[in-house]
């Protein structure tokens, strides 16, 4: 229990279940990992009286890290949506006034807890944003049809479409087992599953990461499946993803770094090898931890 203290962070719609070759691994080299499931999402509650949020999942990150790792500074690890969050717990006065962040792995970083920060990020050009902006408004009434999403829900919550998806996100389709999929059907069969969808689907995207990076003070290591067609790093669609990638490349930021391995959206299930050569080196070379109350610091 005397081992690093690092918390990996699930993206949307799944569960903790996508670090099950993670956490092992981890172990094995002698840190103290856990992953965990947000609100709302895997062995988690299906809260329905609370508006989720980056920030509400950042808070439960934080009171998770003071249980369980008390007074420790912590790595975070966060894919998609949990990069974000990772990077929000990072940057906020938990992870930084207090030090209490050592590390940031980002696992294909998303943008916002929804997509709808394609209609006010500063980095979406403003025809996308127009345009998304009419799509997010019939978007949100045609959700907001109860019978409509419930049948949206029963038709996409299925073995095969589940499957299916995970195949189109893979690059090892192999790797898409019953044990995955399993993980992702069970908790959208339980009561108040479509609730938090909508909630999620229909809410703040949240503050975005050119706004929270700069605010960050730990080392950055971020590691990207190189076929990802949801935060892709090249073409048209790659909005964060050059931003991302600019970011590796800046000369006056040396505590950030990319690593690329072969997969698409959720690595570290996808490759967990080729993420475990990238993320193994980095986590041994991390500086010291810094005094509780106190700020390491990028070079800006």
């Amino acid at each position: 229990l005397d081992g690093q203290p690092i918390v990996l962070i699930h993206g949307f719609g799944v569960s903790s279940g996508t670090f099950r070759k993670n956490l092992p691994a981890l172990a094995a080299a002698g840190y103290r990992a856990y992953a965990v499931d947000l609100l709302g999402f895997g062995a988690s509650s299906r809260a329905v009286d609370v508006d989720y949020s980056i920030e509400l999942w950042a808070s439960q990150v934080e009171d998770f890290c003071d249980e369980f790792a008390a007074g420790r500074s912590v790595v975070l690890g966060g894919n998609s949506i949990g990069g974000l969050i990772a990077l929000t717990v990072a940057a906020d006065a938990w992870g930084r006034g207090l030090g209490r962040a050592r590390g940031v792995v980002l696992l294909n970083c998303a943008a916002g807890m929804n997509s709808k920060f394609l209609t006010s990020s500063s980095l979406v050009p403003l025809g996308f944003k127009i345009f998304f902006s009419v799509f997010f408004v019939i978007f949100d009434v045609l959700a907001s049809i109860r019978p409509l999403a419930e049948s949206a829900l029963k038709n996409l919550a299925t073995s095969e479409t589940v499957t299916q998806v995970l195949k189109n996100i893979y690059v090892n389709k192999g790797l898409v087992d019953a044990e995955l999929v399993d993980g992702i059907l069970a908790p959208a069969a339980d009561e108040g599953a479509l609730d938090v969808f909508l909630n999620v689907l229909n809410g703040d995207p949240g503050t975005p990461p050119d706004e929270i990076f700069p605010l960050v003070r730990c080392p950055v290591h971020m590691i990207w499946g190189d076929t990802d067609t949801v935060t892709p790093l090249e073409g048209e669609a790659a909005i964060y993803g050059r931003y991302f990638k600019g970011l590796a490349e800046d000369p006056t930021l040396p505590n950030v770094k990319m690593s690329m391995v072969h997969a698409g959206h959720v690595p570290q299930d996808d490759d967990p090898e080729g993420v475990h050569a990238a993320l193994l080196p980095w986590l041994a070379g991390l500086p010291d931890p810094q005094p509780m109350g106190g700020e390491s610091a990028h070079s800006e």
